[in-house]
């Protein structure tokens, strides 16, 4: 099947592990549908290869790419894409060494003057950054790939609108926990439940070997706040059993891991050698480091799809509530989550009761579940287009 291009959008510019999957899950699926050009857009765009991800073009590309050639179809490709603002996208392309900065902005700017500026600079033609408008909807057929709809009930009146208005012009539309099926369904809006579409990871990154006696974790540094001293004990009573990795997912500005994870590598690195900082250069780096691991504690969403596509334990940090939902609908048997700083050591133990051939068999389960769902997604576009 032909077709002229396809667009994809998302937040593919910085790097945040999850976002920087979303263009690859896409392009390993394409080829068999389609041999014509899928191009990926995002805020300020990105060369992509240095992360190990596709190169994406920027907002003020996506303007000339719909006013002058106006492609077949749009993916909205995945992630926490229906609250995310200008600002919101502009503060997270900085970076985290200026959280602070930006943090006591927003304190003094309302958010709305924000984002319209930030809209301004970059060249952005929607009222939401990487929510097609009525129009554009109207011009061609758009999907939404798995997309997290937990955050649309606190987004302002005339967001939400926006957002509920331009899912219900869609031609298809999927998102990834149960929460967000419900949330939907009060609005008088149906969609597909499927899982996050880098489950699929596992088809993308051959799994390493398993490395015995290892555990990785991660967390951000607004989540470590007030748990530090918690943590620290938690972590130094594991590495008695384990080689700890402190695992930076997240780098982008708001996410800060690596800001958390010095300081914990700081303290603990002061009592024991078994403990090692991970700074990564692209994303095979962290799916190689939690697929080969014996565990995984951590608050990343896309850290715990991971570990669950390779088969890796996993303990989901507390007060992350996509994390929790995300669990809750796909592992509920075989992950924990919502764990408490004070109970990192306990969970862990929890952990190695679980039986190892029935946590591949579930990564497994949710990958081609992933993969049909993408498939489906994509066909129904090209079919419409």
């Amino acid at each position: 099947m032909t077709s002229p291009n396809v667009i994809s959008v998302g937040a593919f510019d910085r790097f945040n592990y999850g976002d920087l999957l979303f263009p690859l899950v896409l392009e390993s699926r394409w080829p068999a549908r389609s041999n014509s050009t899928l191009s990926h857009y995002a805020l300020w765009g990105a060369r992509g290869n240095d992360w190990g991800t596709a190169r994406s073009g920027s907002a003020r590309d996506l303007r000339r790419c719909l006013t002058e050639q106006p492609p077949a179809g749009c993916i909205v490709a995945g992630g926490e894409v229906l609250s995310a603002t200008w600002y919101d996208l502009t503060r997270h392309s900085i970076p985290s060494g200026f959280d602070l900065a930006v943090a006591a902005l927003h304190r003094t700017v309302p958010r709305r003057h924000l984002s319209a500026a930030c809209r301004a600079l970059a060249g952005g033609m929607w009222p939401l950054p990487l929510v097609p408008d009525a129009s554009t909807s109207n011009q061609m057929p758009v999907v939404y790939n798995a997309v997290g709809a937990t955050s649309v009930d606190t987004l302002s009146g005339g967001d939400r609108a926006r957002v509920l208005g331009s899912l219900r012009a869609g031609k298809y539309l999927s998102v990834r926990d149960n929460s967000s099926v419900d949330i939907l369904r009060s609005h008088g809006i149906d969609a597909d439940l499927a899982p996050d579409s880098a489950a699929i990871i596992d088809q993308l990154f051959p799994a390493p070997p398993k490395r015995p006696g290892t555990l990785v974790f991660q967390c951000s540094r607004h989540w470590l706040r007030g748990h530090e001293d918690e943590v620290v004990s938690q972590l130094r009573a594991l590495s008695e059993r384990y080689e700890i990795s402190l695992l930076a997912i997240g780098l982008a500005g708001g996410h800060s891991d690596l800001t958390a994870l010095r300081r914990l590598f700081r303290r603990l690195s002061k009592t024991t050698k078994r403990v090692r900082l991970v700074e990564p250069v692209n994303v095979r780096d962290v799916a190689a480091e939690i697929a080969s691991a014996d565990g995984y504690v951590g608050t990343s969403l896309h850290g715990s799809i991971t570990a669950i596509a390779y088969g890796t334990p996993v303990v989901g940090l507390d007060r992350i509530p996509k994390l929790t939902e995300y669990l809750a609908t796909w592992a509920p048997d075989s992950a924990l989550r919502d764990v408490a700083a004070s109970t990192i050591v306990e969970s862990v133990d929890k952990t190695r009761l679980f039986d190892r051939h029935e946590l591949a068999e579930v990564g497994r389960r949710l990958s081609r579940a992933s993969a049909a769902s993408t498939d489906s997604m994509l066909r129904t576009l090209l079919e419409a287009g």
